[in-house]
């Protein structure tokens, strides 16, 4: 079975869009959107100044996120390597958006599916080259099988120094560049003006913050590079073996490039330098052209997450009031608790319904789910809990035996953790949002659905009239939530080292940038410290512990905003 790839010989592209008019004729692609473009991005100080190139599409990843986030299988990698989608599946969803590390996939207009480069698979299938390889004036795209020895792209790969977008996201790209400028591949180095070459920029993506980020990433020049790769020469680093294309394992690794200091081991097998110190940064870079890509999710997500966090919270916190014992429970005030819960659930399925491009569609997730994707997941964990809640507050209402019903609560508050706890891996599934990657989100989550869950509970019993130790329970746990809250979000965002160079900008942004209001104010302040300080040090009354409980959900809603809003705030292309 072939292992298709790409190799974009960016020394002899003129940069004539040739590829993007073909790929738009070829694909009947809408205005607007692209599966295939290409970028300038200028470098320099002028006279001594450069305009780069780069032709940037799917990646065709040897491990493709966008397959396994897919919910519906409407994303599949088949045997050859290359992947391809079924627009008949898909929902609309937008995670593979959020997945793609390469901003490869688009909501086609008309349809409102997602869709991207597939290899033109329909002509690879006849024996045909896709169609942007075949008008490329320069021969500067070719594509062939990486396992066949014979090949030009397996014989460039095996023994030329070329490189890969974003290789730390661990996807194991398959389009390989030869000779591209870090300017170009890497989106944190150029900033993007008000205006590019030919036309005004929009705004509303994720490159409006870049004149504070650009120059991020450590970049070495064409020079340096050179110097690099003739170093390697001279130690003696062999190229890869024909027939065994780099990225398939460690082994792949000539011992000789291990033992160098200053150099890697290129995603091609090819020698490339280490990145440099943040004070030797690639000179001035602007980008002349590029593509608009919108940011897939916006406040419906952080409002979801939100909703979300109270149908988890109330409801687990009274049953767990009176199941351990902690406090007796009226029945009003269960029911109350309940009925809460099923709201936000509620509330949270008709957001994420809504948000989808298909909403019509949305029923396919639990006929045909793809069991790694964690949306998929979170759909059946929604709806299991949602059933079990309803039989649940029945139960209650028509005064089923207590004991069936503390049998029937305990795998419901299972759910309800669960249903608090699962956009973190959802979200930890989103290689395109290094951010949301956190190892706290899910702490977080956990502590917002714990404060919110407690308010719920103290403003029902300021109207029902809550006993003490239910009042005590709840401020209990809003103590907790607020506690932990606070340490991880200082702890975990604001003050952690942040594992790559997307993740660092992301934070730099929510923390210290345009979100830093929502997280310090909202996250920090409103959702942490004053229900801590209330909760903890001041005589409360339920009426004073109500009030701070609705000034940190407030609060919380605030940091969501920001929080979903700065992920996608750091380019990737």
């Amino acid at each position: 079975m072939a292992n298709f790839a790409w190799v974009i010989d960016q020394t002899s592209c003129i940069g004539c869009h040739a590829c993007t008019t073909a790929c738009k004729a070829e694909h009947d692609v809408p205005l607007g959107v692209n599966r295939t473009w290409v970028k300038y991005v200028e470098t320099g100080t002028f006279p001594a100044t450069r305009r780069q190139i780069a032709v940037l599409r799917c990646n065709h990843c040897a491990e493709p996120p966008c397959v396994e986030v897919c919910p519906t299988r409407a994303m599949v990698q088949r045997p050859d390597g290359i992947v391809d989608f079924d627009t008949d599946r898909c929902i609309g969803c937008k995670a593979c958006l959020q997945a793609c590390p390469y901003d490869a996939i688009y909501i086609d207009p008309a349809e409102h599916v997602a869709e991207k480069c597939n290899f033109c698979a329909h002509r690879v299938d006849q024996g045909l080259l896709p169609a942007c390889v075949v008008v490329c004036p320069t021969e500067s795209l070719l594509f062939g099988d990486l396992d066949d020895p014979a090949s030009r792209v397996s014989r460039i790969v095996s023994s030329r120094p070329t490189t890969v977008r974003r290789p730390e996201q661990g996807t194991r790209p398959k389009a390989f560049y030869l000779g591209a400028s870090e300017a170009t591949l890497d989106p944190l180095v150029p900033v993007h003006e008000s205006a590019y070459m030919w036309a005004e920029r929009r705004t509303g993506g994720a490159k409006d913050h870049t004149a504070e980020l650009a120059g991020w990433a450590s970049s070495v020049g064409e020079v340096e590079r050179a110097a690099a790769a003739a170093t390697a020469t001279l130690a003696g680093i062999p190229p890869l073996a024909p027939g065994r294309p780099p990225g398939r394992d460690g082994e792949d690794r000539p011992a000789a490039s291990r033992a160098l200091p200053v150099l890697t081991l290129g995603a091609s097998g090819g020698p490339r330098p280490e990145p440099r110190p943040a004070g030797q940064r690639m000179p001035k870079a602007r980008v002349a052209y590029d593509v608009f890509h919108p940011r897939p999710w916006g406040w419906k997500v952080a409002l979801y997450l939100w909703t979300k966090g109270i149908g988890a919270g109330a409801f687990a916190i009274a049953f767990l009031a009176a199941a351990l014992g902690l406090a007796s429970v009226p029945r009003e005030l269960n029911l109350a608790a309940a009925f809460v819960s099923l709201a936000g659930v509620g509330i949270t399925t008709v957001l994420l319904v809504w948000d989808l491009k298909r909403p019509e569609r949305f029923w396919t997730i639990l006929v045909r789910p793809q069991l790694r994707s964690w949306l998929a997941i979170g759909a059946f964990v929604l709806v299991g809990y949602s059933g079990l809640l309803g039989l649940w507050f029945l139960g209650t209402w028509f005064g089923v035996d207590a004991g069936l019903l503390a049998l029937l609560g305990w795998p419901t508050v299972v759910l309800a953790v669960l249903a608090a706890l699962y956009t973190a891996f959802l979200l930890g599934q989103c290689e395109a949002r290094d951010l949301w990657q956190n190892q706290v989100t899910g702490i977080v989550l956990l502590a917002q659905a714990t404060i919110l869950g407690a308010t719920a509970v103290l403003a029902a019993g300021a109207v029902l009239g809550a006993p003490d130790d239910v009042v005590a329970i709840a401020r209990a746990a809003l103590l907790a939530g607020a506690l932990v809250n606070v340490v991880a979000l200082v702890l975990g965002e604001a003050l952690a080292e942040h594992p790559t160079t997307n993740a660092r900008a992301a934070a730099h942004l929510l923390v210290r940038g345009p979100y830093r209001a929502g997280f310090w104010l909202g996250g920090v302040v409103l959702a942490g410290l004053l229900p801590l300080v209330v909760a903890a040090l001041v005589p409360a009354s339920a009426a004073v512990l109500t009030a701070a409980g609705l000034a940190a959900a407030a609060g919380l809603l605030w940091y969501e905003l920001g929080f979903i809003a700065a992920g996608q705030a750091v380019p990737i292309s």
